[in-house]
């Protein structure tokens, strides 16, 4: 059972493009979705939607809020909503065929004290509710909505360990380090926020340099990464086992949900690093040639010709330097 808490959800709204962006004054879109979306939503509609079960907790607030949950019923997702005085957000992508994607984010309604104690009450009891004879994982994942604290991340550490679960974040700046104090399990950086935990990998040049650097950062705090790297597919490091997965190149058709399906597939099923990373770059490429944010189902089954691999690697561990 996967618990998600998405604190700044919302409503994505993505315009599919035949022309580039800013080609012409006006815009006609070829096509035009609306999701309930947010990236603790975005892994559990993935995960509902290949039979994992999971409920999403997340705050809904005025019409686009309604408009969320009623989608979220729409697609069968377990979820736990906390009203918010403040309206859920928007988000829009723009994505134009052969050429990637723009997405603009709006910057979600504020959530107060007495939201937040509401929130983690819906979490505890998903989590209470949540059959114990399997693995159980709190997944918090995106940014803070204005005016939160990053101590809250911690806070949900501590709330998950105490049930009995283990917490993954997915989350940058001071919000990942208050996860790394608080023992989080598992963190999700991408590589621009793998360097805002250690600056040395800014000058990373592979792929095995990356891996040198998380590989130190899990050793020294406890805690498992995984690390999404674009075209360069993904890295699991505990600080004993590293593993790097990767696939053919692909002309993507919508970026938007890669690495909420990456972490989706990871955490999908109980297995060993290279068995949970196969599975998290196939549903990373699905998310990426789907026109919508979260990919349509795959088979359990992996197929040889698909072109993924997953290659185990072993980082030396490097002497920091003193200061």
């Amino acid at each position: 059972m996967i618990v998600t808490l998405t604190l700044n959800p919302g409503l994505d709204l993505t315009y599919t493009l035949t022309e580039p962006v800013g080609a012409v004054d006006v815009h006609r879109a070829a096509a035009a979705t609306i999701e309930a979306s947010g990236k603790g939503v975005n892994v559990s509609r993935a995960l509902h939607v290949n039979g994992i079960p999971t409920v999403a907790v997340l705050p809904l607030g005025g019409p686009t809020g309604h408009h969320l949950s009623e989608l979220l019923d729409a697609d069968g997702v377990a979820h736990r909503g906390v009203p918010q005085t403040t309206a859920t957000r928007i988000n829009t992508t723009l994505a134009v065929r052969g050429a990637g994607t723009a997405k603009v984010n709006g910057p979600g309604g504020a959530l107060g004290a007495a939201d937040l104690d509401a929130l983690a009450l819906e979490v505890a009891t998903a989590l209470q509710d949540a059959p114990h004879d399997e693995e159980v994982w709190l997944a918090v994942c995106g940014s803070l909505p204005p005016g939160v604290p990053p101590e809250v991340v911690g806070e949900l550490v501590t709330l998950a360990h105490a049930h009995g679960a283990r917490c993954v974040i997915d989350a940058s700046g001071d919000a990942l380090t208050a996860a790394i104090s608080a023992g989080a399990d598992l963190l999700a950086p991408n590589r621009l926020e793998l360097a805002e935990v250690d600056p040395i990998a800014r000058s990373a040049e592979s792929v095995s340099d990356l891996a040198t650097v998380a590989a130190g950062i899990a050793r020294r705090t406890g805690a498992g990464l995984l690390v999404s790297l674009g075209e360069d597919g993904a890295l699991f490091t505990d600080g004993d086992r590293t593993v790097h997965g990767h696939g053919p190149a692909l002309t993507p058709v919508n970026t938007a949900g890669a690495g909420d399906a990456l972490l989706s597939g990871w955490l999908g099923r109980a297995g060993a690093p290279a068995e949970r990373m196969a599975r998290a770059i196939r549903w990373s490429r699905a998310a990426c040639l789907a026109p919508t944010t979260v990919a349509p189902a795959l088979p359990d089954q992996t197929d040889p010709a698909d072109g993924v691999t997953v290659d185990h690697i072993h980082p030396q561990p490097t002497e920091r330097p003193r200061s």
